[in-house]
């Protein structure tokens, strides 16, 4: 199967620049968390108006970081300079397609614990409360392409990227969600291992969101 030789690509490409990848990993996570700091400071007081610096930069962070693993699989050395530019040039990018996940996610979140507490009366509901969970794991899919298309085809509209991940991710289903099950499960033991996040994520399944995407691409 073709998740297999992703696998096996994604982590041979993170043992052979595993140096890099890990500086990389831990730049990116260090300033996640200061932003993701930010959001539970602007929420817990009530100063609301530093909400907007988070929301504006990690979505153009989390590209960036894509970028720079990008960049080790090709070959290509990343430097801060480059990785400043890319972030400079691709900003906009970045936080449309972030406002535009985190939204679809809040409104699948809201549905199903919605149709979950009505289905303690109604157990009809229960089965919309499913129906959603199944659209929640749909569009995780759709996420992992979508990102990994934002850096790999940087000469598509954000409008072509977003209509071509639908088109990958409906078209190769089975694909699709078993790699998706890969991605979940990695990221669940790396989130266990507690050191695995800051030092292994962007490398791991930065990697695995890029070739899963390159697999499926070649196909067309």
């Amino acid at each position: 199967m073709e998740i297999f030789s992703v696998l096996k690509y994604t982590f041979k490409k993170f043992y052979e620049h595993l140096f890099k990848l890990f500086i990389l990993g831990m730049s990116w996570f260090i300033l996640t968390l200061l932003l993701l700091l930010v959001v539970i400071i602007s929420i817990t007081t009530g100063w609301y108006i530093i909400l907007p610096i988070p929301l504006l930069l990690l979505g153009p962070l989390f590209l960036t970081a894509l970028y720079g693993v990008n960049q080790l699989l090709e070959y290509r050395e990343y430097s801060l300079k480059v990785l400043l530019s890319y972030f400079k040039n691709n900003f906009w990018r970045g936080f449309l397609a972030c406002i535009f996940s985190i939204v679809i996610y809040l409104i699948l979140l809201f549905d199903i614990r919605f149709f979950i507490l009505q289905g303690q009366h109604n157990t009809w509901f229960l089965a919309f409360a499913f129906l959603f969970g199944y659209l929640l794991i749909y569009f995780s899919i759709y996420e992992a392409y979508l990102w990994g298309m934002l850096v790999i085809q940087p000469e598509k509209s954000l409008k072509d990227i977003f209509k071509n991940a639908i088109v990958l991710s409906l078209d190769n289903i089975v694909f699709s969600l078993v790699w998706f099950l890969a991605l979940f499960s990695i990221s669940f033991l790396l989130l266990m291992i507690g050191i695995g996040l800051p030092t292994a994520f962007i490398g791991i399944i930065g990697t695995l969101i890029l070739k899963g995407n390159k697999e499926m691409l070649a196909k067309y």
